[in-house]
């Protein structure tokens, strides 16, 4: 199918409505939700709406992910944000020059319709960054078996991140037309003898978490062990498909709320008949989500790697390099040579970084106060978190747990 190629006017914004506040705007949401994406997507929109107190009736219903979304021939209303996935929907919303903005990776619709979404290459850097932070120097991508027409430009931005360090990326991405001819035992089997001709270990990151449940099946119907052999990551996460994975999945968390609460602000300046200053939007992913199946320190060197393990176990303690040694059996300069040459830090660096990687997790997922997360996450005191938050993330807490929690809600 080919992309709609925009060579057209934008998508006039209508007149602006006076006492917006008061005035009922129907909206469509034509986007699934069965995944984690999705209803994050939801959420982030209403609470858009709520926080801004804009009087939307919105439109939708339950949809899976691979469904067909159109709207209906009968529909009357003021909006659409819609995960624009094939021609058909974009063609219909530009001929009924309906105010909306696409949240899909796919770019149908050109630069008629806006786009926001989560930037693909910001989250496979970082994918790449994470496993290289895990001693990882052998690399996959999976790309989607699902999606035909799209353009995998976050499994060309992991590859191109990977060679940029000076690695090569092995890749599975087989011809649609002959693998979708497969029955899902054959097709379950091609993967699985790719899987089992990769280097070990090696770090493999999946288009989604979908494509990387199929990942974890397939190496356990070939014997490989996961993370020991491969450490599979999902470049989206999903809750269910994590949870049912065998382990229990690790992925990108792309920052649905966020998204929505972008893509609602859009459509509101379209609706009020406003220029949009930015009709491509990409934000950047918000954190890895880690599970059991990249729980592993990919390093040779036995005792690196169980003073490394040592280090998460006990990041939350007052924790010092002597601890380390005292149950390592290594000199002070073996532990220092050995963390720069396989990981390109010191110990020390090594412990902050797990600190702040946890507090981060506590920062999205509790509504803890700062105080209470430093102490979580062994730090004497807040300010001391404040000072590893801004040299690893150049951002306070605050800041980080703003950005992420609240998205643009409140703007």
């Amino acid at each position: 199918m080919n992309q709609i190629v925009a060579t057209e006017t934008k998508i006039p914004a209508r007149a602006a409505t006076p006492h917006r506040a008061a005035t009922q705007q129907r909206v469509a949401l034509l986007i699934d939700t069965a995944t984690t994406w999705g209803a994050g997507l939801i959420e982030g929109i209403a609470d858009y709406a709520k926080a801004n107190r804009r009087n939307w009736l919105f439109s939708f219903e339950p949809r899976g992910k691979y469904d067909r979304l159109l709207l209906p021939d009968g529909w009357r209303g003021d909006g659409v944000i819609a995960r624009i996935t094939h021609p058909g929907l974009a063609e219909q919303l530009i001929k009924r020059k309906m105010p909306a903005v696409n949240v899909s990776w796919f770019r149908y619709g050109g630069n008629i319709i806006p786009r926001c979404s989560c930037d693909e290459a910001a989250a496979a850097q970082m994918a790449a960054r994470y496993f290289f932070d895990n001693g990882y120097r052998q690399f996959a991508y999976c790309a989607s078996t699902l999606r035909p027409s799209y353009h995998d430009r976050l499994g060309d931005a992991f590859a191109e991140e990977i060679a940029r360090s000076g690695f090569p990326c092995e890749r599975f991405d087989p011809d649609h037309d002959r693998f979708e001819k497969l029955d899902s035992e054959q097709q379950l089997g091609e993967l699985s003898r790719w899987l089992e001709g990769l280097p070990r270990p090696i770090a493999l990151l999946a288009f989604d978490t979908i494509q990387g449940r199929q990942v974890t099946e397939a190496c356990s119907q070939s014997g490989l062990s996961v993370p020991d052999d491969i450490a599979v990551l999902g470049g989206e996460h999903d809750e269910l498909c994590s949870r049912i994975s065998s382990p229990q999945l690790s992925g990108v968390d792309q920052s649905p709320q966020e998204v929505g609460a972008r893509a609602a602000e859009m459509l509101d300046q379209l609706m009020a008949g406003q220029t949009l200053k930015d009709s491509n939007v990409g934000l950047p992913p918000k954190r890895i989500i880690t599970r059991l199946s990249t729980d592993k320190v990919a390093i040779q060197d036995d005792m690196l790697a169980a003073a490394i393990l040592f280090i998460r176990r006990h990041f939350a303690n007052e924790l010092r390099i002597r601890d380390i040694l005292h149950e390592i059996p290594l000199s002070r300069r073996a532990l220092e040579i050995g963390f720069r040459r396989h990981l390109g830090r010191t110990p020390r660096d090594e412990i902050r970084r797990i600190r702040v990687q946890k507090a981060q997790e506590l920062l999205c997922d509790t509504d803890w106060p700062i105080t209470r997360i430093a102490t979580a996450c062994g730090f004497d005191r807040p300010e001391l978190l404040t000072r590893a938050f801004r040299r690893e993330l150049k951002a306070t807490p605050s800041e980080f747990r703003r950005r992420v929690t609240q998205g643009l809600a409140k703007r």
